[in-house]
């Protein structure tokens, strides 16, 4: 660790920023963005801008408010009955919670891969091409080009080309995962959200998914929620660590990790809590 100086708590409310090398325009901008659930609050004034093709790690302990924060993204939490937001969000400048925003549009442009895989009772081919389907695309050829880009792009073609018309749920559990990626950017999404992609994976489908993900760099912004801080350190360029519900402290990866600004920070980047 090194000598910088450790601010043991920001102003309330407040998070510390890293300066960032890159130049790169932000393609998700969160402005005072507070949560609800019910009377319960989960976020509080969380702002932060997220960089263009690059791949962000939210990190922090078990309930801080990752999940949510990223759920809000794409306003999956719009199912939850009694959820109240204030703040904003923006994807590439477009208001994601204006009033006459398409919500359907939406996670058409922010694709989604969840904790465990959940791959749909239907053939492999047909998983990948669903989003086309839903988009009401009918030319075969168009489908056929989508779906073995879409699992190339995933790591998934070489393993699955022979398998296409067999069921998806015969995969393995790292396959079925890379299938629900292929699945994610088949539908030619700006923005990939994982919420603890590989949780639910042995470790060498999560080296697997974790290479794909380096793979996806540049292609997709990709924000990841992990548990895990040294997949947050091989795989994302820049790193925002929450608590309690706020963004304690955002800027590159390797500088959060090695010069934290904040106590809270340096305590569980250095597994004194967590």
């Amino acid at each position: 660790m090194s000598a910088t100086t450790i601010i043991e708590r920001p102003a309330e409310g407040a998070t510390v920023y890293h300066p960032k090398t890159s130049e790169a325009a932000p393609a998700v901008s969160v402005r005072g963005f507070s949560l609800w659930y019910g009377a319960k609050q989960a976020l509080f004034d969380n702002t932060i801008d997220i960089q263009s093709g690059m791949v962000t790690a939210l990190i922090g302990p078990s309930g801080c408010g990752k999940s949510t924060l990223l759920r809000s993204l794409n306003r999956m939490n719009d199912l939850i009955d009694g959820i109240r937001m204030t703040g904003s969000i923006s994807l590439m400048g477009d208001d994601i919670y204006a009033p006459a925003a398409d919500v359907i549009a939406l996670r058409k442009r922010m694709g989604m891969v969840f904790q465990k895989p959940n791959p749909f009772p239907m053939s492999i081919f047909e998983n990948v091409a669903y989003p086309l389907r839903v988009d009401g695309v009918r030319d075969r050829r168009i489908v056929q080009e989508t779906v073995e880009r879409s699992l190339r792009g995933a790591a998934l073609w070489e393993e699955a080309k022979d398998r296409l018309n067999e069921s998806a749920l015969g995969l393995s559990g790292g396959q079925q995962q890379r299938l629900c990626i292929a699945r994610a950017i088949a539908g030619d999404p700006e923005v990939l959200l994982m919420d603890e992609p590989c949780s639910a994976l042995d470790p060498i489908a999560t080296a697997k998914i974790e290479e794909l993900i380096d793979n996806l760099r540049g292609q997709y912004t990709i924000i990841i929620v992990t548990h895990s801080m040294s997949q947050a350190g091989r795989v994302s360029d820049n790193t925002a660590f929450m608590y309690l519900g706020r963004i304690i402290e955002y800027g590159e990866t390797s500088t959060v990790f090695t010069q934290p600004r904040v106590q809270r920070t340096q305590e569980y980047v250095t597994g004194r809590f967590g």
